[in-house]
């Protein structure tokens, strides 16, 4: 992965990528404004951006979280600067119009405020820019459908299911959405569709001794491998781990899954189809 152009400070470590699933394979932490106990900012190139300049999240470890905070390292070092290196006792917020959280904020308030034709464009830049978020994507499926527009609702509802879940799990809605996305021909054989359709996978996670989520997320996997979209077979692998990662020893050795070999795999499947292994940075 590429680092970025750096003329200024920040504690950066290259050989310090994580390797997934949480923090994301792709996330390399900084001490910088660090809190502790796990939270952190860090770098991450989202999946297929691994050449481009990465932005700056903040991981929020107890909650196996991450957010987006920064467009950018210059606008994480401009926050810092302005607030004399102690952000949290100053609290003095930047600019950063441009950047998919805040296009998305804004989204938020045009929609309250009844002003729909005014969302769409910042939702549509929203998931252009950071296509990894959930809930950029269900809102955007929302508006859509509010327009009658079937085959983009059902697309934005899609990549709602297909988004990296450190990032938020998908709402519940997003399952009503992929059934109805069952009903249009260009969907209806999508791996993904046609199980939640089928009501053989849904989004129920941990707290029972057997969850066939897990063989119907392996099922999709290896379908859209089969169809060559690595990319969403890549972000499925990562959640399956991510998601995985939360259940009992006892689970996880039923459902066979090793961690480490976890982590070769996906990194293996990472750098023979997208050229990156996504575990180093230079």
């Amino acid at each position: 992965m590429k680092l970025p152009f750096l003329n200024h400070s920040l504690s950066i470590e290259a050989d310090g990528i994580c390797p997934g699933p949480f923090p994301p394979c792709g996330f390399l932490p900084l001490a910088d404004a660090a809190l502790g106990n796990g939270d952190c900012f860090g770098l991450y190139w989202p999946l297929e951006k691994e050449n481009n300049d990465p932005i700056v999240c903040e991981l929020y470890h107890d909650e196996w979280l991450m957010v987006p905070a920064f467009s950018s390292v210059e606008k994480f070092r401009e926050w810092l600067d302005i607030n004399d290196g102690d952000p949290y006792e100053n609290d003095i917020a930047i600019e950063d119009h441009s950047f998919a959280p805040v296009q998305f904020r804004l989204a938020k308030e045009y929609l309250s405020s009844g002003e729909m034709d005014d969302a769409l464009p910042r939702l549509i830049n929203a998931t252009k820019q950071l296509p990894e978020v959930s809930e950029y994507w269900l809102t955007l499926a929302g508006q859509h459908r509010r327009r009658r527009e079937d085959d983009a609702a059902a697309e934005a509802a899609l990549n709602a299911w297909l988004s990296n879940w450190t990032f938020g799990m998908p709402d519940n809605k997003v399952i009503q959405m992929l059934t109805q996305a069952a009903r249009l021909p260009q969907f209806r054989d999508d791996p993904v569709v046609r199980r939640v359709a089928a009501k053989e996978m849904d989004l129920n996670y941990g707290g029972v001794k057997e969850n066939t989520n897990y063989l119907m997320m392996q099922a999709c996997i290896d379908d859209y491998f089969s169809q060559d979209k690595p990319r969403l077979a890549l972000t499925l692998l990562h959640n399956y781990g991510y998601i995985m990662s939360s259940e009992t020893t006892a689970f996880q050795d039923r459902y066979g899954f090793n961690l480490n070999e976890w982590r070769m795999q996906f990194s293996k499947l990472c750098s023979e189809h997208l050229g990156d292994a996504r575990n180093h940075a230079e």
